[in-house]
């Protein structure tokens, strides 16, 4: 992270166990210090062993946000690049202390993740916020908040989906948009979540001129309180065994990960095969050149002249 810059580029993502050992930390930092029941840490653990061990989040994100930092540098902004993540080292806060302990004077933060809720975006912004006013309050620290109707965005998962058309029928083909679910409780407070998916699904649904598509959630925890719905695999229940296909493509992960891989790529995968359906999953983001620079473009705008 050598630089003589005292520009920044902070990329925040949820992070993930480098190995099957580091689980039980994790769930732990997730579950806000409580040690999981036996029964549901070997759950987790065995839907990793399940996707072929820990996911490849932490390599995807240091991709895009190398990707994103190289598209500033296009536009002559250069910056020292900052990894931080929500759940393992480099946590959030860890990133801005070292910013600070740098020097570095201005930066932009963006999540990897485009649409914006109280729940997460707003996590994450608590988070470096908090890491700056004690080390560093007088840096100029800037944010993406949302990125969701980025034509680029669009445009790739767009390409994604088509590319999983190929050779069906769309008229006897449902394509379910799905994220991650929320507490409904978000709800309440005016979280503008669902109607920035919404949003998102819809512009890609246009470009491509689907005849049939529909959004769902995905990955809900299990915490006792109602989450947000309906659930994709009940989505495919109810609504795919009228169609012949199905495509189920994300719109709220941009990395391959666990609910990607597992509860996408096999849960969805056999509730197709169960019911008949002919099942294939739309190719995430993931260190896709040509978005990563249109975000860059986005950054670009919030440093100061």
């Amino acid at each position: 992270m050598s630089s003589t810059s005292n520009r920044a580029l902070l990329v925040m993502h949820y992070g993930t166990p480098k190995s099957i050992d580091d689980v039980l930390p994790y769930y732990t930092h997730i579950r806000r210090g409580r040690p999981p029941e036996p029964a549901a840490l070997q759950d987790l653990v065995d839907r990793y062993n399940a996707i072929g061990g820990p996911s490849p989040l932490t390599a995807i994100s240091e991709d895009q946000a190398k990707l994103i930092q190289y598209g500033l540098s296009k536009r002559g902004i250069e910056t020292t690049l900052y990894i931080g993540a929500k759940h393992t080292h480099p946590f959030v806060a860890e990133a801005v202390e070292l910013m600070a302990a740098n020097g570095v004077t201005e930066a932009v933060g963006l999540v990897l993740a485009p649409h914006f809720s109280t729940f997460s975006i707003a996590a994450y912004k608590h988070y470096s916020e908090d890491a700056k006013a004690k080390h560093a309050p007088d840096m100029k620290l800037s944010y993406i908040e949302r990125w969701g109707t980025l034509p680029a965005l669009i445009d790739g998962i767009a390409d994604r989906v088509a590319a999983k058309l190929e050779g069906w029928n769309p008229e006897e083909t449902l394509v379910i948009f799905s994220a991650h679910s929320l507490p409904v409780r978000i709800m309440g407070e005016g979280d503008p979540y669902p109607e920035e998916l919404m949003e998102t699904s819809k512009l890609v649904a246009e470009k491509l001129g689907l005849p049939h598509w529909t959004f769902a959630y995905q990955s809900a925890s299990t915490t006792g309180e109602p989450w947000l719905g309906p659930d994709v695999l009940d989505v495919i229940a109810e609504k795919g065994v009228e169609y012949k296909n199905v495509i189920c493509c994300t719109v709220g992960f941009v990395s391959d990960h666990l609910e990607v891989l597992y509860d996408l790529g096999i849960e969805a995968r056999d509730k197709c095969a169960e019911l008949n359906l002919n099942f294939r999953r739309a190719e995430t983001i993931n260190a896709d050149a040509h978005i990563m620079d249109a975000l860059a473009g986005v950054a670009a705008e919030l440093y100061e002249a």
